[in-house]
């Protein structure tokens, strides 16, 4: 598959170059030649490995608040990766060391960040897309470029065979002719990238012009794939949701949904041992708050459209909570009168959450997952919104790719991450879902 942005990978690269040459030049007198190669690629590997969770390495605007996030991560780096270098005991060499490494890799990636900055706002080449298709999927993957400056493309037009469309066009965007005419067009507007965004299947003739048209070393991009690429949702239409059936019954989902499991019963295990003390001081504090019960409980819809009873900590006041009430759905102010004063760190942190590992155990939820819904909610948007069951096919999570995205999304946008997340799910990925999720709960950003 052609990537968006090469210049991201030579970002990446040239960020690996910086941590390693600070590493050198930081550890070269204290430690011995046979394991200094180690030691960088120690610092490498952890300082890449929470950038990249940061979101470091993804086409994306770039602000001030970005250079604290930029320390941030440094920093958390650092402290992970000198943990071997304490565990023999502290000194004030170890802890020097470990802060000059830390400055020079900051200051060094920043440097080559504000390069990279220049280098994209005045010098780098805005590439031309064509968009073969001017219907609706054509207009949307348009407007989505657009709207994404970060991209440094731009849609020079249409091609569209249908006269009705060219007819009707009501778009700022021209239509250039005709998909006999991409040869033409894509050499007159320097076209770069070329996006398929017809709906129907495209006939011997029309595939035939394209592939005559279209010269060697055009991108050229399926548009479910490139709104995919962009976004990180699921295109859902019609056209693309048989793709999502087909990966869900081949026979390495099987395989998956086994390993998936094996690992939400230890991941719940060890959350749930790890978590006793925030959990004892949870119930204490709630007892005592209004001496009512600890935990509050709604029913859920799971997998395949079965409804089960999620677990949480009570956080509002017994007395002050409508039956109806969903938590994941309604805005709540930090200051909400309903919520008891000692519970509104417990929300803040996710922590009221924490009972939701014995749903992980008894098989109702997963670690990772679309998170569930009331019956309500899913008959209502079974009803509106195509393919909502599709998010069903699944457990739900105790958190999600979702969650990491967006805090407050519409059932649009719910629909189209979670379709995204059952698509491409893989072991590895949900780790780093995971990752991502407990980092935000931790920093207090995820509401």
């Amino acid at each position: 598959m052609p990537v968006i942005s090469k210049s991201v990978y030579i970002l990446a690269i040239v960020d690996a170059l910086i941590i390693m040459i600070a590493a050198l030049y930081t550890f070269i007198t204290f430690v011995p030649y046979t394991i200094l190669f180690y030691l960088m690629l120690w610092f490498l590997i952890i300082t890449m490995l929470v950038l990249y969770l940061k979101g470091f390495y993804e086409i994306k605007k770039y602000g001030l608040k970005d250079m604290y996030l930029l320390f941030e991560g440094v920093t958390i780096a650092t402290v992970f990766a000198g943990i071997p270098f304490c565990l023999g005991g502290f000194n004030i060499v170890t802890i020097l060391l470990l802060v000059i490494n830390g400055i020079l890799t900051f200051f060094g990636l920043l440097l080559i960040r504000s390069i990279y900055l220049i280098y994209t706002k005045f010098f780098k080449s805005v590439k031309n897309v064509l968009i073969v298709g001017a219907g609706q999927d054509g207009k949307l993957i348009a407007e989505e470029i657009q709207s994404r400056p970060e991209l440094g493309m731009k849609v020079v037009g249409f091609l569209d065979d249908n006269m009705n469309t060219i007819e009707d066009e009501d778009s700022t965007i021209p239509i250039l002719g005709l998909t006999c005419d991409s040869e033409a067009v894509i050499k007159d507007n320097n076209v770069k990238i070329v996006i398929i965004a017809v709906k129907s299947r495209m006939d011997a003739v029309i595939l035939t012009d394209l592939i005559k048209g279209i010269p060697l070393g055009v991108k050229v991009w399926r548009m479910p794939k490139f709104y995919e690429k962009i976004t990180h949702k699921y295109l859902v239409s019609k056209m693309t949701v048989n793709w999502l059936f087909y990966a869900c019954v081949k026979k390495k989902a099987l395989i998956f949904a086994y390993l998936k499991r094996f690992c939400d019963i230890i991941a719940s295990i060890l959350i749930m041992l790890i978590t006793i003390p925030l959990s004892l001081i949870a119930v204490i504090g709630i007892k005592l708050s209004d001496f009512g019960p600890v935990f509050f409980t709604q029913t859920r819809i799971g997998k395949f459209g079965k409804p089960f009873k999620m677990i949480k900590f009570r956080t509002m006041y017994q007395d002050k909570v409508d039956a109806n009430f969903d938590d994941d759905l309604t805005e709540i102010k930090y200051d909400d009168k309903r919520i008891m004063p000692f519970c509104k760190i417990l929300r803040k942190f996710h922590i009221d959450e924490l009972p939701q590992m014995i749903n992980v155990l008894r098989g109702e939820m997963s670690i990772v997952g679309p998170r569930p819904v009331r019956e309500e909610i899913y008959y209502e948007n079974k009803e509106k919104m195509p393919f909502w069951e599709c998010r069903n096919w699944v457990r739900p999570g105790w958190c999600g790719w979702q969650q990491v995205n967006v805090c407050e999304p519409t059932s649009e946008d719910r629909l189209a991450y979670d379709l995204y997340y059952i698509k491409h799910r893989h072991i590895l990925w949900e780790l780093i879902i995971f990752i991502q999720f407990a980092a935000k709960v931790i920093s207090g950003r995820c509401r």
